[in-house]
């Protein structure tokens, strides 16, 4: 199935390396502020920022424009795109939720300080961890997977690649209406909140008029775009803003809202990130980057991990230590991390070998029940 893409953008739009080398930068530091952000519910860390929320408006916007990215310049298919996904996500999540199940377990039960676990749910295991492995832990109704409550994103982030592929790769017709109708379905609607965010991200990777901004004007805007996140950060924006819907909105609105109860914020903070980004091409050529590329593509590479580890590990952590030894937790959760991240990374060949062997399997079953259910014409 060929793809569509070129409706959007006339021409792909190819990353340069110093401009990979600062994305991956953005997307380590990114993850670092995600684990800072939820030690300080577990340990007693007075002065450590929390910006886990968002961190996780800056992975949305880095999202669209390289998934977009790579929907143009090599997984330009649905078959290759969506096995290429699924072996991304598959190959950390996987392991991330074998390794919530034992911290939990191991915590739980020998760990002596019960309260690490006070906030986590313990019931329905089977279909927690099934929710979330199966991507419809956030469909409508929110389910927490155990101790690991940062995955919602994750969910998020699958059925915009859904959308995406149904909109780059289906024709226009009733096949992609209906594609893309199963996909709003099923993403529940704090994705489809957030969604504009990630749709960001797209716009900016295949717009050829934003390409063209480029020297003093790409400054101006790399600067302005960090200026204002900046400022939502330093400024606290987030507290008067949740203040505000608190007092718009029902509490019962605001429970079903979650992560995106503040989503107009969200998207003005993902407007900030992408003027960012946008700006970032011009800087990036004016900076020698690859002399520092191999240690961002190392913590780059063990991001994802970051991401979906640190809960059960902090978790895990805090069942054994004093509050008052958070920073002790914090540099055992990034050892953990650091020591599973590569092979976890590495396995994501092996997914992409599995996924393309499945599919090929069911091509094949699928062609064979084509030429059996085919009318024998002329009797032979």
């Amino acid at each position: 199935m060929r793809s569509y893409s070129k409706m959007i953008a006339a021409t792909p739009y190819s990353i340069s390396q110093r401009e990979s080398i600062y994305l991956d930068f953005v997307r380590a530091l990114a993850a670092f502020f995600v684990v800072l952000d939820h030690a300080p519910t577990l340990f007693d860390l007075p002065g450590i920022p929390r910006w886990g929320h968002q961190a996780v408006i800056v992975f949305f916007v880095l999202s669209g424009y390289v998934i977009s990215n790579v929907a143009d310049t090599r997984e330009t298919n649905a078959r290759s795109f969506l096995i290429a996904r699924l072996a991304r996500l598959w190959s950390v999540l996987v392991p991330a939720m074998a390794l919530t199940v034992a911290c939990d377990v191991v915590g739980r039960s020998l760990g002596h300080n019960p309260w690490a676990y006070a906030e986590a749910p313990i019931d329905w295991p089977l279909i927690r961890v099934g929710a979330i492995v199966t991507f419809l832990s956030e469909s409508w109704l929110s389910i927490q997977p155990l101790s690991n409550g940062v995955v919602w994103s994750l969910c998020a982030e699958f059925w915009y690649y859904i959308l995406f592929a149904a909109w780059t790769f289906v024709p226009p017709g009733r096949a992609r209406k209906v594609a893309l109708s199963i996909g709003v379905l099923l993403a529940g609607h704090k994705a489809l909140l957030l969604s504009p965010i990630w749709l960001m991200g797209v716009g900016l990777q295949r717009s050829a008029k934003l390409r063209q901004f480029g020297g003093k004007i790409g400054v101006v805007f790399w600067g302005a775009g960090f200026l204002l996140v900046a400022w939502v950060l330093a400024t606290h924006l987030y507290d008067p803003a949740i203040a505000l819907m608190r007092h718009l909105v029902s509490p019962w609105i605001m429970t079903q809202l979650a992560q995106a109860r503040v989503f107009w914020l969200d998207w003005m903070l993902g407007l900030a990130v992408a003027l960012h980004l946008l700006g970032a091409r011009s800087i990036c050529n004016r900076i020698p980057l690859e002399r520092i590329a191999a240690p961002i593509h190392w913590c780059a590479s063990i991001s994802f991990a970051a991401y979906l580890f640190h809960m059960p590990l902090l978790h895990f952590f805090a069942a054994f230590l004093p509050k008052d030894a958070g920073t002790l937790a914090i540099g055992l959760t990034f050892l953990v991390i650091a020591l599973l991240g590569g092979p976890v990374e590495k396995s994501k060949r092996w997914w992409r070998w599995m996924l393309g062997w499945i599919a090929d399997r069911l091509q094949s079953v699928a062609s064979g029940l084509v030429l059996a259910t085919r009318p024998n014409v002329g009797g032979r």
